[in-house]
């Protein structure tokens, strides 16, 4: 009776008649998950060896998708990288307890019984086909097993052809505006020549101090950089940060850089905001340095920081390290994700943080380098073939 059987699936699997494989709505897989995964990861030592590292994945908390349409299964999110699918386990459901078989690697002709124990090569797209429980119409699906071929969280930079030279010119702006610094969706900011935070809601044709909730004192005044970002998933709401420093002249030893932010609601009837200062903390070791030159930048999920050398009590020196901050301005850290690229010249004299949404660009006064660089998971693509 077995080998009456499986000659009874191989030859549905090799089918040729079109009819035959009509898509019956009792012959289906429903749902589709794998057990825990191995992966394999090279690193090095500290001594600066290579080894590999063994660990597990929870292969659940990858979703596979179901195209009834077109029979697909595939995971639009893939497995990281050096994971192992020779021998996966799944877990998968049928319509109406419908009969599954999976075609033979070696042999086509040939099909395997599924088994939720037994382990499955997935190194290929595989065959499935179910047999609806009356044994009048099957259907057949191919299964992805989807996974990256690069690590998420790796910087890749490139210098270049371009040559940057800094703009020397400046905007048309009205007397008592010192220099225009930013916007959001909605507003635009500058530092007034006395050293108020204006806000402009008309593009620019009139401007108005801003409302703070700390003493202006507290404002930077130079090595100013502001950035504007979506504030999770609020779609009508921005989040500005603005750091700088404060004057060297009345305040030579300070340390830190300072940094405010406002949250701009757009919806209607919606109070005027405020700057808030993010008062730094004495026991947070993690704030940002006091740099001259300082750009800043929203760039995954982050904000990214450089500057030239430190000013008052700071000693950092040009450019050393990019600093991140996660949690909207208040701790600034490295991230050894974020190196300066090799090759970067630190003859700079100001280094502009930009990007396009998935490339960060570095546009280097002085040398006029221009690098760009991408994190490798803002490059992939949803798989949806």
């Amino acid at each position: 009776m077995l080998l009456l059987t499986l000659i009874v699936a191989a030859s549905c699997l090799n089918s040729s008649n079109d009819d035959a494989s009509s898509l019956y709505s009792d012959a289906a897989i429903t749902s589709f998950s794998l057990g825990t995964l191995t992966r394999y990861q090279h690193q090095k030592t500290d001594a600066g060896n290579d080894t590999i590292i063994k660990t597990t994945v929870t292969g659940s908390s990858y979703d596979f998708s179901i195209d009834q349409i077109n029979h697909r299964i595939y995971n639009a999110d893939s497995l990281p990288t050096g994971t192992d699918v020779s021998k996966l386990v799944v877990t998968l459901s049928t319509y109406n307890g419908g009969t599954v078989w999976i075609q033979d690697l070696e042999d086509p002709e040939i099909g395997i019984l599924y088994n939720s124990t037994d382990s499955i090569d997935f190194t290929t797209p595989r065959t499935f086909r179910i047999y609806a429980n009356n044994g009048k119409g099957f259907s057949t699906y191919t299964v992805n097993v989807n996974v990256h071929q690069q690590e998420a969280n790796v910087m890749n930079w490139q210098l270049t052809d371009e040559v940057y030279t800094e703009n020397e010119g400046t905007p048309n702006l009205p007397e008592d505006i010192k220099v225009l610094l930013g916007g959001c969706s909605t507003e635009l900011y500058a530092l007034s020549t006395d050293n108020r935070l204006m806000v402009s809601r008309d593009d620019g044709a009139t401007w108005e101090e801003d409302l703070l909730d700390e003493d202006p004192s507290l404002l930077p005044v130079q090595d100013l950089s502001l950035t504007c970002y979506q504030m999770g998933y609020a779609e009508n709401t921005d989040y500005v940060v603005l750091v700088g420093n404060r004057s060297t002249d009345s305040y030579p030893q300070e340390r830190t850089a300072v940094v405010w932010r406002k949250i701009v609601d757009h919806g209607a009837y919606v109070p005027q905001g405020r700057w808030t200062y993010i008062t730094p903390n004495s026991d947070n070791p993690y704030q940002l340095p006091r740099l001259k030159d300082l750009s800043i930048v929203k760039y995954d999920d982050g904000i990214l920081a450089i500057g030239g050398e430190g000013i008052g009590g700071a000693t950092q020196t040009p450019w050393s390290q990019l600093y991140q901050s996660r949690d909207n301005g208040i701790t600034w850290k490295e991230n050894s994700t974020y190196q300066l690229p090799a090759g970067f010249n630190y003859d700079a004299t100001k280094v502009l943080l930009e990007t396009d949404g998935k490339a960060l660009w570095l546009y280097c006064s002085g040398t006029g380098q221009v690098w760009r660089g991408q994190l490798n998971k803002l490059g992939w693509e949803k798989y949806e073939e």
